[in-house]
This record gives structure tokens, sequence and C-alpha cells, in this order.
């Protein structure tokens, strides 16, 4: 297994992982993951998140098994205090099978990509780990994408109504932008979590629900009523107006 991974990665970079937590099991984690052709670095304290996570040298955080005040340290680092050019890296979070429903409800609020509940087999948390690295970068396509008065950069992670900024947090952000790459389409909400999220399992849909919902009000706020569109029993859509959507352009 080793032999042929290390040939499937010779060709290109390896993945550079960070694995945060102090249990003897991340460590065993951290050499299976090197057999399979990452780097992977050990942090045990935010200090060393803080030295690892310089802009571009790490391509994957992951929270492993009990990391000693978890989610605070990835509350810090979605907000930039940790550091500043490595807020949008990827993150998956490893939760304990003891921890309930809402605590992994909590890691996708932290700033989650995705959540693996143990026990699990390894090569789960691999495939997680591969689907992460391959997940399309949100800057990937136009620059802009522009729906009438809403203006969505990708390249900034910022959007505007009629001018006026509109305050999101990253996964707010990120829903935004899948939405408004099609404004007129039902996006289903299963297909929203795969392509926002990465999260494949039937049935979890409350974090689109609550995320569209707060995605709406803050819309609201700069004079965005009406924008996210539910239709019930299948998903959202952006636009207000299907009709008035036709002539809306997106910008390069």
């Amino acid at each position: 297994m080793a032999h042929d991974a290390h040939k499937q990665f010779s060709s290109r970079r390896p993945g550079v992982l960070l694995l945060y937590g102090e249990k003897r099991a991340n460590a065993g984690l951290a050499g299976e993951l090197e057999l399979d052709g990452y780097v992977v670095h050990r942090a045990s304290h935010p200090a060393t998140v803080r030295e690892r996570c310089t802009p571009g040298a790490v391509d994957l955080v992951i929270f492993g098994q009990s990391p000693h005040r978890g989610f605070d340290v990835l509350r810090a680092l979605r907000a930039g205090e940790l550091a500043p050019g490595a807020a949008g890296v990827r993150v998956l979070w490893m939760s304990a099978s003891r921890e309930p429903a809402m605590s992994v409800l909590r890691a996708f609020e932290a700033g989650a990509d995705d959540v693996t509940r143990s026990p699990h087999g390894y090569a789960e948390l691999l495939a997680r780990v591969r689907a992460l690295l391959r997940r399309h970068s949100l800057i990937d396509g136009p620059a802009v994408l522009a729906c009438g008065p809403l203006e969505v950069d990708v390249a900034t992670r910022s959007a505007t109504f009629g001018g006026v900024p509109v305050e999101l947090r990253r996964m707010e952000f990120a829903l935004l932008a899948h939405l408004a790459r099609d404004p007129t389409r039902v996006h289903e909400k299963a297909d929203i979590l795969r392509a926002v999220w990465g999260y494949r399992a039937e049935g979890s849909t409350r974090t689109v629900d609550s995320h569209a919902s707060r995605l709406r009000r803050k819309l609201a706020l700069v004079g965005a009523e009406g924008w996210v569109c539910s239709t019930w029993g299948v998903g959202y859509r952006l636009a207000p107006d299907v009709r008035a959507a036709a002539s809306w352009a997106v910008a390069a």
C-alpha cells in the first residue's frame, strides 16, 4: 500500500497536513498518513499552529481525537487570529463516538469543512482527506459573480448589495458564492452539502437550512429582501425574481 501510494504522490507536491492533538492515537494516524505520501506535522499548542500555518505552507488541518480546547483553536484559525494567511485552509474535525450529534454540528459551526465520527476505519478517513484536498477553491472560475445589484467577489471573499458591504461569516459566504454561480436554479440541499461542505451523509441538511436562514437575514439588512428563496422539500435559489435575473451577467 505504501509503495503504491508513494508512486501516486511522487509526480506532484505531497499534501502538507497539520495534525492538531496530543493523544497517542494521533501519532499513529500521522504515521499512516505519511506512509500514504503526505507530509505531516503535529501540533499540540496554538503557538505551533501559528508557526506552521504560514501562507501556502499547509493544505489541510486535521483536528485529531480530543484536541485540547479544539473549538477555540478552530474558531481562532478561521478568524485569522492564529495565522491570517491560512484562515481559509481546509479543516477536518475528528469527533469522538461519545460526543452527541450537537458536537458535530458545533464543529461545522466553528468552521470545519468536514467531520468524521469515531469509530471509523483509516480508509474512510483517508478518503475524506483526499476529497478535501481535491475540492476546488472558491476562486476557480469568474472572479466576480454579478447578480443584479448583488456582487460576489470570490477572490477577496467579499460581497456587496448596491455597493453596501454584506457582513458574512466564512461558510455563509461559501453558500452565497455557490448559489450565485447559478442564481435562478433551485439547488437541492444534498447537492449544496456536497459542493459547499463536502459532506455526503443523507438527511443531514439542517446545516444548510441554518446557514441559508442567516444568509437571508444578513442580505435583508442591506436591502436585499426576499433573496435566498426556499423551495419546500427541495432546496434554495438565490434570485428573488427569475425573470429579472435573466438579464444578469457574470463578470470575469
